[in-house]
């Protein structure tokens, strides 16, 4: 994703030796997005869902029988199947997507956006906080179906617990650099591609 010309980002906070950035409005317009996608997933759902047994009701000569109910609870697992998938895959990506991002020597602090709609299970976290000397990071894809809004560049941090996806083209241009100098610092040499490039 190249950088709108019109895309305002948030200011560098410097405070104590750490480095604070926070997404630009543009990314949380883009989460926003990925929420209402899903709720109207869910709605159409539950419309189908209706419109299909009322359908059945009426071929099935307004008789509830045995097969009509059996068809039912087929027909409505199936659908629970779909609404959880679809709840699951977006809280997946929502709660893994850095709405900021603190970096000190040595550990970097995500705080990742919030789900903040119903049907959740699984539990929010406020912060994720990764040692730099025990972190993984590279650069990766969209991780997303949902949307193609995200770009398809972006950087993974992780370590053996917990990962974070940062969307640099949403932040302030210092946190690219700042996310590519600690890729080389922890990265061995012979993994590194000669004359690497600070910007993709």
């Amino acid at each position: 994703m190249n950088q709108s010309p019109n895309m305002e980002f948030k200011p560098v906070l410097h405070y104590n030796g750490c480095l604070s950035f926070e997404a630009s409005a543009m990314l949380h317009n883009i989460i926003a997005k990925i929420k209402g996608q899903l709720v109207n997933k869910i709605f159409l759902l539950l419309c189908a869902t209706i419109l299909y047994s009322m359908t059945f009701f009426r071929i099935s000569g307004h008789v509830v029988n045995l097969g009509f109910v059996l068809t039912e609870i087929i027909f409505v697992l199936f659908a629970s199947w779909v609404f959880h998938y679809n709840v699951k895959m977006t809280q997946s990506i929502i709660l893994t997507i850095a709405n900021r991002v603190s970096i000190t020597d040595d550990k970097i602090s995500v705080t990742p956006f919030t789900y903040n709609l119903p049907f959740s299970d699984k539990t929010q976290s406020d912060h994720l906080e990764f040692k730099i000397n025990e972190l993984k990071i590279r650069k990766t894809g969209n991780p997303s179906m949902f949307t193609r809004a995200l770009g398809d560049k972006m950087f993974l941090v992780k370590d053996k617990e917990k990962e974070a996806y940062i969307v640099s083209d949403y932040f302030d241009p210092a946190l690219k650099e700042k996310l590519m100098d600690i890729l080389v610092e922890v990265t061995p040499p012979e993994l590194l591609r000669p004359g690497r490039s600070r910007h993709y």
